[in-house]
């Protein structure tokens, strides 16, 4: 989650001067024309079931799903493409059923219905003719599904959308006590409301309007040109451009009056365009011109927020026109040229402090190197040239007063590159520099004492039991320093080997609770030592061992309430020691913001801290889960500097950066409880969005809104495509992070960057596939159906099947007709009627074969039936279909009844050319019979139901084998047969 940064110092906002109490302060978003928002002038705000957030402006109305803004609106010269007419928008609605409702300024109202993409102007509808030209102000659903439409100079107009019939109340035909009609409400007595211009209210009482009271003379009245009404149970507010804001008791009519005039209940304007009641009850006022004031209705207290130049989350314009609340308790104020303003409670903010926002006599420079909070409560910052500088608490500021090298002062600080500020036991105050070694701070005299003269890089510093300060440096390795004496001693580990301690440059030093000294070097990994300096282990990263440490560049060392030691490194994450030389390793893949780990302190819950390269992440040690925050969108400035980190006694976070100093009170930060829907927003093909219910490709791709859509259905042919979705949460929507898998493409889990909200896909094959999508503990799913070619499909695959069939048994069809000529002419010319009769015998045994080509075309005809059902079932079986035909290709019963009714026939050809050729397989034979009846090459193939090539094998196989000559021609050898010598 972003945490979005503010400007510089925001404890309090400036209280507009009415005597009040000072306001807490409160933080706003902002979307304007910048962003793609149409128009920063905003007269109206909806969420519609769906979750999306529309805006209505001068130039067009507005859908934001979170990410961008889809703008609808046309102009005398242009139509929309959606069917959208007009383009000043003044009033959004949304019905029971989902429907949208937009009112313009003189082109009527347009109309969306929630399972349609396009909308209908229904300015010409005769329904709605005694409206035409008028303004639309607000619309409204009665109990009885009635939609009442108020404008500006025609009254109100009651319509049926049952029955399409409509009626037109005025002053007329209702004594309504004005036809400039602004707001209307039902209350739960079933009276109806009327907000009109001039004073007091209207009422529906039998037919005929009513005002709610008197006009008395020379008094307020309700008086005003446009009103709004918010409907608080037994209470109406009534929001006025003249006289203030009231509350009036629906039973008795009494009423408070809130204005400027009112020392009781004081607001900064009598000109309050819209009011919005929160769920905690506050009561948020919008004013033209003076700004937000919030009522709280327990304490009754008042409090004001107006605009300020050099606040970037103050609000950006005082004269706001409307409210709205959304699911996630955001309230959003649409303003006069300042676009959108957008309150989150749930949102996490950090101050943020650097030079460009602050005065010149505050932060010196942007880089900070230390944080360290004294004894006395004082918080000491060190930067990178900027010196050393105190940051007042209670004002939420920088001194004016800061400590920075001087060369005319011996007793100035020695250099202005402030790496680290420790406090000792004696709260004697030491300061580490780069490139200008160690100096002592006397708070009395305000004066430095330098304490090493040769002034190596300082890193760290850190105090054993016994009061010596150990000090560690980048290239000079470690010093002993004695506060009593300042005498300055080299650091000599007890240790024999030469491994350990080698690197000179020494990142971090700590002593834990056990007075164990822990030494962190910049890229040889880690040390432990006792109080004696007796080396005790030494620690580098195994790639072979998921248990040591994860990487040999140690950049902090932390060790919590609990007693548990922290090691953060600049590759390998964050490391809990486990004792016994193991390490747990806590890097990106658990949730972890950054493997760069360059800070980690603990709050008072006990949530562990951890500052990187690319933010902040906060640890949960019970629950192992991290809460993260991400600061590239606002700042582009998510890299903290290593040890530049402090959890102070008061429970303020404070995390140095290259670019300033973010802060926090970790007390205010809570766990959203909101669970936000998910929604698929949009499939594109090629880049272009779908539309509902038009055919692409052959095909129907979205049969009704993506949002209710079960399936998408593509064809092969929609090679790249992308779904779009978002996350019904506007807190942060650009930190948003989702996981998501094409479940049969892909089984694993996969993670969005932050702020992405599409997903595409390329080359997927044909086939069924369900999109998943994850955000916090919510599911979305969908499924995506790919159509295959036509010759992929089970239907043309069966043909072919038939197809194949059909050949064969013609073929074989064609063979046994042909034989039964050939018989009846030698039966002709026989001789010997006996003979005849013994050939006229063979003859119809081998009709017989005839007999069971009609047996495979009965199997045509039930392959035939079955590819009918193809049709008609969803889920045919289509598998026993082509199973059947493979068991009529491939029985050999048929050849065997064929070669013996073949033999009798052929005078016993078969046994004859057996006798000659002992050696033949049955396909030798089988081939010796085709070449007998003088078929070709083609015709054997089709009956064989192979192909020509293979035929033409098996015919140079068999001369092989009948060993007759090259030059001999074996289709001539086959005829002439007799099986004489």
């Amino acid at each position: 989650m972003l945490c979005k940064i503010f400007c510089w110092s925001l404890l309090f906002l400036t209280q507009v001067c009415f005597g009040q109490e000072s306001s807490m302060p409160l933080f706003f978003d902002h979307l304007t024309i910048n962003d793609g928002l149409s128009h920063n002038t905003i007269y109206d705000i909806l969420q519609d079931d769906y979750g999306y957030i529309w805006i209505g402006t001068q130039n067009g109305l507005n859908k934001y799903d979170g990410y961008s803004f889809e703008v609808y609106g046309s102009n005398e010269l242009e139509n929309d493409k959606s069917g959208f007419i007009g383009m000043h928008i003044s009033s959004l609605f949304e019905d029971k059923k989902g429907n949208l409702w937009v009112g313009t300024r003189r082109k009527g109202i347009n109309f969306k219905a929630k399972s349609s993409d396009r909308f209908i102007n229904f300015q010409s509808d005769s329904a709605f003719i005694a409206i035409k030209g008028f303004d639309v102000s607000s619309f409204f659903e009665d109990k009885a599904g009635n939609i009442w439409i108020t404008t500006v100079g025609a009254g109100v107009l009651k319509y049926n959308p049952e029955t399409n019939f409509s009626k037109i109340y005025n002053q007329a035909n209702s004594n309504l006590s004005s036809e400039l009609v602004f707001d209307i409400i039902e209350d739960k007595y079933d009276n109806i409301w009327v907000a009109t211009a001039g004073g007091g209210l209207n009422y529906l009482n039998g037919g005929q309007f009513e005002l709610s009271h008197d006009m008395l003379p020379n008094y307020p009245n309700m008086a005003g040109y446009r009103k709004k009404l918010l409907l608080d149970d037994e209470y109406i507010w009534i929001a006025t451009e003249g006289t203030g804001l009231y509350q009036m008791n629906i039973k008795d009519r009494s009423y408070v009056h809130f204005s400027p005039e009112n020392q009781d209940k004081t607001i900064s304007s009598n000109v309050v365009k819209d009011i919005y009641k929160a769920k905690d009850g506050k009561l948020f006022i919008a004013t033209d011109g003076k700004g937000l004031n919030i009522y709280d209705t327990v304490t009754e207290k008042i409090s004001y927020y107006d605009y300020h130049t050099d606040e970037k989350t103050s609000l950006n314009s005082n004269s706001l026109i409307c409210l709205w609340g959304d699911r996630t308790d955001n309230v959003w104020l649409g303003t006069y040229n300042g676009g959108l303003n957008i309150y989150k409670p749930n949102k996490i903010w950090f101050e943020f402090f650097a030079p460009s926002l602050v005065s010149n006599n505050e932060l010196q420079y942007r880089s900070i190197l230390s944080i360290f909070q004294r004894h006395n409560e004082h918080i000491l910052v060190g930067t990178d040239g900027g010196g050393l500088q105190r940051f007042n608490q209670n004002k939420n500021q920088f001194e004016e007063d800061f400590f920075k090298n001087n060369p005319n002062q011996p007793n100035s600080i020695a250099g202005n590159v402030v790496k680290t500020i420790f406090e000792d036991s004696q709260n004697r105050l030491w300061i580490g520099m780069f490139g200008a070694g160690l100096d002592l701070y006397d708070p009395i005299t305000k004066a430095f004492q330098h304490i090493i003269d040769w002034r190596p890089n300082v890193w760290s510093i850190a105090e054993r039991k016994d009061g010596k300060l150990l000090i560690g440096s980048m290239g000079q390795g470690i010093c002993i320093v004695n506060p009593e004496t300042l005498v300055v001693t080299p650091f000599q580990s007890k240790t024999t080997n030469p491994n350990n301690l080698g690197d000179p440059n020494i990142m971090t030093i700590f002593v834990d609770n056990e007075n164990k000294i822990w030494i962190g070097s910049a890229e040889n990994g880690l040390d432990v030592l006792d109080a004696n300096n007796k080396h005790l282990a030494y620690f580098k990263n195994n790639p072979l061992d998921s248990l040591s440490i994860s990487d040999d560049a140690i950049r902090r060392i932390f060790q919590d309430s609990g007693g548990d030691i922290w090691i953060g490194t600049e590759r390998g994450g964050l490391n809990r020691w486990l004792g016994n030389g193991k390490f747990e390793r806590i890097t990106q893949e658990d949730g972890l913001i950054s493997n760069s780990v360059m800070g980690i302190t603990e709050d008072s819950a006990g949530f562990i801290w951890i500052s990187t390269f690319q933010g902040i992440s906060q640890f949960d040690k019970t629950t192992k889960s991290f809460r993260n925050f991400d600061f590239h969108a606002t700042q582009n400035a998510n890299q903290f500097n290593q040890s530049a980190i402090l959890a102070d006694d008061n429970g303020r976070l404070f995390f140095g950066g290259i670019y300033g100093l973010n802060t926090i009170q970790s007390q205010k930060i809570r766990k959203n409880k909101q669970q936000a829907e998910i929604i698929f927003t949009d499939i594109k093909i090629f880049n272009k969005s779908v539309p509902i219910g038009k055919s692409l490709d052959g095909g129907v791709i979205l049969e009704k809104p993506i949002e209710k859509s079960s399936d998408i259905w593509l064809s092969y042919l929609d090679q790249s495509f992308s779904i779009d979705f978002t996350a019904i949460d506007y807190t942060n929507p650009l930190e948003n992070e989702f996981t998501y898998k094409m479940e049969g493409f892909n089984e694993e889990w996969q993670q969005t960057s932050a702020g992405q909200h599409s997903v595409s896909y390329t080359n997927l094959d044909p086939g069924k596939y369900i999109f998943k999508i994850k955000y916090k503990e919510k599911l979305a799913t969908i499924k995506v159906n790919i159509k295959p070619p036509y010759w992929q499909t089970l239907w043309f695959r069966a043909l072919v099947a038939i197809f194949s069939l059909g050949v064969v048994s013609g073929g074989l069809f064609f063979l046994i007709k042909r034989r039964e000529t050939v018989h009846k002419q030698k039966i002709l010319q026989l001789e010997n009627e006996k003979l005849a009769t013994e050939m006229e015998v063979n003859n119809s045994k081998l009709m017989y074969s005839s007999i069971q080509m009609a047996h495979k075309n009965e199997v045509l005809t039930e392959v035939k039936k079955g590819l009918i059902d193809l049709e008609k079932k969803p889920e045919p079986n289509f598998k026993s279909l082509v199973r059947r035909v493979n068991q009529e290709l491939e029985n050999q019963d048929y050849w065997s009844e064929f070669n013996l009714y073949f033999n009798q026939v052929d005078q016993n050809f078969i046994d004859k050319i057996i006798k000659r050729h002992p050696a033949l397989t049955k396909n030798d034979l089988r081939m010796c019979s085709l070449l007998r009846l003088n078929l070709d090459t083609k015709e054997i193939a089709s009956l064989l139901n192979t192909s020509v090539r293979a035929v033409e094998q098996s015919r140079y196989r068999l001369k092989k084998r009948l060993a007759i000559p090259q030059e001999r021609d074996l289709l001539k050898y086959i005829t002439s047969f007799t099986g004489k010598t």
